[in-house]
């Protein structure tokens, strides 16, 4: 058999740069099985076409190799009545009784259809494999709770990529998978197998897939241009594009900033199957009562970033404090500022083995696209875990050294922003608070004075659009209660409520007095002041603590930390 041509520089030139990279792996010798992720749903420009990952390998990288293509779903499946031939001809070799037996009759069952397709592989020259869905034939977890069908198909790959034989061979191997840390680790981290990432859309692919769109949807009215649309939509792959364009193309509806924003938060929330939330913040730190020292640094870093200075932003932020005084509120307010995308961490983790890391793999994959992102994690103690493993395997060590990369990843310094919020900073481990990692620690205080009560008040009637007639606010700002910006918002909110049981319209007075004199807050009174504490020594700018705390040493106020801990649950 002929060796098929190889490409041109100037035909690799004209590839994606992983098909590119991938060719050139090829040719060179380095390798000859490859791992494609990430982004193996999304549609591949091919000239002017654009298509499917498995359409686009047949035709462009493949060429006139004798194609095998395989799923559990599908079974076998051949490019080419040549190759059908041929594999019917080697399986009479491999098996003499399935001699007379027709294609159709191809087991599905990869225990059954491997081994036909590794004979094939190894007898034969000039052959490609691509094998699909990878994740559901050797997926992640212990071997030693693998069943004997998956240990079997276990060997089978590793037999694959170890053959010296396929070394001298024209023949490629080409595994899909999402997710790698979905498959098993014996086959994802072996030397011999080239990972390669296939990455969602720049701005430029975006916007030239734009274009094409436009072209085939003559009716499609926006009212943002081509560049606008292709900035806003980071995140997307063209499959997304395609839908919203198309859409809106067809319902004769008109493409508006907010049915682009909407679309974007579906689309992400649902590619991430409840791992982030999308998150628009309303208001930004304008609106935030109180806390001047915070506002002040955060703004600065705000305007930092708004002018491009990328080098000078820190990697990420911690912010904590007692319950109640704001911190996701502050965290989402500085978002809003710095003009970036936000997304919140939801829980994803799972018991499954390797089902944590898989999503968290997809969430990272996720944040690169989206960059330049705000990623905000609430309650970091309990959300990041630590290094121990802690009787799970070593996932929480596994996820959390995930993590702890991402966030200490230098080319992310501008791009991807951490910010940590927690009223446990004790909990959260020191490879998390140190340089390079979040670095700057902003803490958190109940308000002391007349003057911050009442500008968390004033702040806390725009957010919640609290009609008054209140001239009097010392319930509130004189109240011997120690009060949080959450009660005191709690409190405005019982009034506004009080007021229209009473048939009237605005808050006056009475109903504020009568509010504050009946107010007790809800919480613990030692975990509360061991949550100062801690905070007080966290915060890296004595200016942001209270006086009784600013004069005592980090040894003194460890002292009293520990005098507490025992009390603590």
């Amino acid at each position: 058999m002929a060796t098929p041509r190889r490409l041109l520089l100037d035909e690799l030139e004209q590839l994606p740069g992983w098909a590119a990279q991938m060719a050139r792996k090829y040719y060179a010798g380095e390798a000859s099985h490859f791992l494609l992720h990430n982004a193996i749903y999304d549609l591949v420009k091919a000239g002017t076409e654009y298509m499917s990952l498995l359409n686009f390998l047949q035709r462009e990288l493949v060429g006139t190799k004798l194609l095998v293509t395989y799923n559990r779903s599908e079974g076998i499946k051949f490019g080419s009545e040549e190759t059908e031939r041929a594999f019917t001809a080697d399986r009479s070799v491999a098996d003499p009784l399935a001699s007379r037996k027709a294609p159709l009759d191809l087991p599905k069952d990869p225990a059954r259809a491997l081994p036909l397709i590794e004979h094939f592989l190894l007898s034969g020259d000039r052959v490609a494999v691509i094998i699909n869905f990878l994740e559901t034939i050797i997926p992640a977890g212990e071997v030693s709770y693998m069943s004997g069908d998956d240990r079997t198909n276990l060997v089978a790959f590793q037999r694959w990529i170890t053959s010296s034989r396929l070394l001298k061979k024209d023949n490629i191997v080409i595994l899909i998978a999402e997710n790698r840390a979905d498959i098993h680790p014996r086959i994802r981290d072996n030397s011999r197998l080239a990972s390669i990432e296939i990455p969602y859309p720049d701005d430029a692919e975006r916007l030239d897939f734009i274009g094409h769109m436009a072209e085939q949807l003559p009716n499609l009215k926006m009212e943002v241009t081509a560049d606008q649309l292709a900035l806003m939509t980071s995140g997307l792959n063209r499959v997304h594009l395609n839908s919203l364009m198309r859409s809106a193309g067809t319902s004769g509806e008109t493409l508006t900033l907010e049915s682009i924003r909407h679309k974007k938060k579906e689309l992400i929330e649902s590619e991430c199957v409840g791992l982030v939330e999308f998150v628009q913040p309303r208001f930004g730190l304008d609106s935030v009562g109180g806390m001047a020292k915070a506002k002040g640094f955060l703004r600065s870093i705000a305007d930092t970033i708004a002018q491009g200075l990328t080098d000078e932003a820190p990697m990420g932020i911690l912010i904590s404090g007692p319950v109640g005084t704001g911190k996701t509120f502050l965290a989402q307010s500085f978002a809003h500022d710095c003009g970036m995308n936000v997304v919140a961490f939801k829980n994803f983790r799972e018991r499954w083995v390797g089902s944590s890391e898989a999503n968290l793999e997809k969430i990272l994959n996720l944040l690169q696209t989206l960059a330049p992102i705000v990623v905000l994690v609430d309650e970091a103690d309990a959300t990041l875990g630590t290094r121990d493993s802690g009787g799970d395997s070593g996932v929480d060590a596994r996820v959390f050294s995930k993590l702890a990369a991402a966030m200490g990843d230098t080319k992310n310094r501008g791009r991807i922003l951490w910010i940590l919020m927690t009223s446990r900073p004790d909990l959260l481990p020191i490879d998390l608070k140190r340089q390079g990692r979040a670095e700057e620690h902003i803490s958190l205080f109940y308000p002391d004075t007349e003057e911050d009560r009442l500008a968390i008040v004033q702040a806390m009637l725009g957010k919640n659009d609290i009609e008054h007639e209140v001239a009097d606010w010392s319930p509130v700002t004189r109240n011997p209660l120690t009060l949080s910006g959450a009660d005191i918002e709690a409190m405005l909110i019982r009034a506004r409520r009080l007021s229209r049981a009473g048939k009237r319209k605005k808050v006056t007075d009475e109903d504020l007095a009568r509010v504050a004199g009946e107010f007790t807050p809800a919480r613990d009174e030692l975990a509360i002041e061991y949550q100062v504490l801690v905070a007080a020594r966290e915060a890296t700018s004595r200016e942001m603590v209270p006086e009784q705390y600013k004069n005592l040493s980090p040894a003194e106020l460890s002292q009293r930390i520990e005098a507490l801990r025992s009390f603590i649950r």
